[in-house]
């Protein structure tokens, strides 16, 4: 017999935010949606991440390869830099083809033109990679500034035989290190300081006028270079270079040879202290700011990155972002429909290092995701990744589960966990209790646990039980033709009543779901009955 005056209500997982209640954010806000992601068919479903597995490579034939600070993806080659012994203390250049799995020798490294190798922790000026014409350019904080030691070149004109140099610009030399480096209208850009310093066109080693440069606000130094096309009502699409610094960002666009090289200011006081951050997408340039993330769309309007970008609506995610421990180790990269950011912080007073995944097309979060990582770039639909806690090692990561997909991080299981946030208020102003739920779930192959807990608003259980998902599927040749289904990989969501020990009873609750995931698994709506007690609280 159902219980009497009961109300059904509903929860479905829609992305993650900071609210500990869900009333005043959107339904189906969650704590947690760890090493979960969406389902791009089914909108009320989440799915487990595809793990990100064995490493690519581990930089075998490098004489004891200890940490990879920064690549580019050129094609299908990774291009970066790699501390090992063959120069000890001393990082060098590596292009690795990833599709063949195969290193690509480059020729011309020395300990007199290499940087020296940077710490894995703590405060740095991150190494930064820009292609021009045929030359890979490269700034790295192990550059010494003395001689010809400024900057690094991978001359790729013949890609099967690249060579490796150290240089400074020619005729105009630069006056510093420089920081960071991008393209622009087919030009070198330099950071040093708070002047950016750009070199002849396609000529990216040469400066040949001393007035190639742009002083950028005030003496506070560039942190990174973006590119940025910006819709004009007069001109249509124009590029434009974004210059960021700690609390500032500028616009450069035009150039000498048409007369029109331009700087604005697009906002004095919101900046990035996270180069990593800065990442182009679909939208416009996503970073990590102070306060939040934010996006910078084409028509030059910073907004925060919620779930209706182009508005001033309020971030889902800000927290992490505010509680950063080290703006400069925040890395991200944008591949698919994702942007996806890795951010040391500290989360309730405990530090920890999460990754979050921003989808576009769902406009909301998921994560904390349990692998992290440092530098981070595109490789296709996938994202090319590298962790000081691996050593030096490259890992392809995909985003959308597929038959092939593999649920392990570097040989560790992943365990897929969703909490949402307390459901919303009743108006009632009285304590309920809940006799009936139910959810959906679903898995492929063998059979799963998923164990689900009923907590209060301290995050103390209510009850705790578990529901047995059946094997999905059997192994070929083990049965009768005609007797089984055979394929593994149709995961349909069912209706599963929770069978918990005692009726719940609360004024505020959240429902928590965790899973070890041997294939794919999938988590869809909760419902439960919920029925008025008669009284306002518990003593």
């Amino acid at each position: 017999m159902a219980i009497r005056n009961g109300k059904p209500v509903r929860f479905t997982p829609k992305g993650l935010c900071d609210a500990f209640d869900a009333t005043d954010a959107f339904p189906g806000a969650c704590q947690l949606l760890s090493n979960l992601v969406f389902d791009q068919g089914n909108p009320e479903l989440v799915v487990s991440r595809p793990g990100v597995g064995a490493a690519d490579t581990t930089f075998s034939g490098f004489t004891t390869p200890t940490y990879v600070s920064v690549y580019i993806v050129v094609a299908n080659v990774a291009y970066g830099m790699v501390s090992s012994a063959r120069n000890p203390g001393h990082d060098e250049p590596f292009a690795y083809n990833i599709v063949t799995n195969t290193f690509i020798t480059i020729s011309g490294v020395t300990s007199g033109n290499t940087p020296t190798s940077p710490a894995t922790s703590g405060p740095w000026t991150p190494p930064t990679m820009a292609v021009v014409s045929t030359k890979i350019l490269v700034t790295h904080p192990g550059f010494s500034g003395t001689g010809s030691n400024f900057f690094g070149v991978i001359d790729i004109t013949t890609p099967s035989s690249p060579a490796w140099s150290a240089t400074n610009t020619a005729t105009n030399a630069l006056p510093g290190v420089p920081t960071a480096v991008a393209n622009f209208n087919n030009r070198a850009h330099f950071a040093v300081g708070n002047v950016d310093y750009f070199s002849d066109v396609l000529v990216p080693t040469t400066r040949t006028n001393a007035t190639q440069s742009v002083t950028v606000g005030d003496t506070t130094p560039i942190t990174a270079f973006s590119g940025l096309p910006v819709q004009t009502t007069s001109a249509g699409v124009i590029g434009a270079l974004v210059v960021f610094k700690a609390s500032q960002i500028w616009q450069v666009t035009g150039d000498p040879t048409t007369n029109n090289l331009a700087l604005n200011y697009i906002t004095l006081t919101t900046g990035c202290s996270s180069p990593r951050s800065v990442v182009q997408g679909p939208f416009g340039i996503f970073f990590a700011g102070l306060d939040a993330p934010y996006i910078l769309n084409f028509l030059g309007t910073l907004v925060p990155l919620s779930s209706r970008p182009g508005t001033d609506f309020p971030a889902d995610l800000q927290v992490p972002f505010q509680n950063c421990t080290e703006p400069t180790r925040v890395t991200a990269a944008f591949a698919g429909n994702i942007y996806r950011v890795c951010v040391p912080t500290l989360i309730l007073g405990q530090a920890q290092t999460n990754d979050y995944w921003y989808d576009i097309r769902r406009k909301r979060w998921t994560g904390p995701h349990t692998f992290s990582y440092d530098c981070a770039a595109q490789f296709g639909n996938a994202f090319l990744l590298s962790s000081p806690a691996q050593g030096a090692a490259l890992f392809v990561s995909t985003t959308i589960p597929t038959s092939n997909s593999t649920y392990s991080d570097a040989g560790t299981p992943i365990v897929s966990h969703m909490r949402s946030s307390n459901f919303p208020k009743t108006g009632h102003m009285a304590e309920v209790q809940v006799v009936e739920s139910t959810i959906e779930l679903a898995s492929t192959g063998s059979p799963v646990n998923f164990n689900i807990t009923a907590t209060n608003d301290q995050g103390t259980t209510i009850q705790t039980t578990f529901i047995q998902t059946p094997s999905s599927g059997s192994q070929w040749g083990a049965f009768n033709w005609g007797a089984a289904n055979w394929s593994s990989n149709v995961s349909i969501p069912h209706v599963y009543t929770i069978p918990w020990p005692a009726a719940l009873v609360f004024q505020k609750m959240s429902i928590d779901v965790s899973v070890t995931p041997v294939n794919e698994v999938s988590i869809g709506t909760f419902f439960a009955r919920y029925q008025d007690t008669g009284y306002t609280n518990q003593r």
